[in-house]
């Protein structure tokens, strides 16, 4: 249980919400719902957002529970599914999310340069490696 705890506050980063003034530390979970919200607007629930990042459905809920206390989500209805919950992004929350893109984009280009050294054979003992790994903890 505090390794998991340990685990979950290191994958925290600081953000500000721009214009705010408000700093808090935002959970890479809740970052990468905003930036899917933010890229599709009105269809995604928690249903959609379990799926795609691989998590439990309590955990979206949790997670986008704060963002809406934060004022960075909002809930919607489709006119012809009244009983759905869709989500979409205020002007703060994407704000966020552009700052969380940009900060992916920018690690994206990183990994790329650092892959861009190794042959495809010295990837896959990588891999293999970092599976193994992982299998351990």
């Amino acid at each position: 249980m505090n390794r998991e705890k340990n685990l979950r506050n290191r994958s925290k980063r600081p953000e500000s919400v721009a214009g705010s003034g408000v700093v808090r530390d935002w959970s890479v979970t809740q970052l990468h719902i905003l930036s899917l919200i933010k890229r599709l607007p009105f269809k995604m629930n928690n249903t959609s957002l379990a799926a795609e990042l691989n998590l439990s459905k309590a955990a979206i809920t949790k997670a986008v529970n704060t963002l809406i206390q934060h004022n960075l989500v909002v809930t919607a209805k489709k006119a012809d599914n009244l009983k759905e919950i869709y989500y979409e992004v205020t002007d703060q929350g994407k704000q966020l999310a552009a700052e969380h893109d940009k900060m992916h984009n920018q690690a994206e280009k990183k990994y790329h340069e650092l892959f861009s050294h190794f042959h495809d054979d010295e990837i896959d003992v990588i891999i293999r490696f970092l599976k193994r790994w992982s299998m351990m903890s």
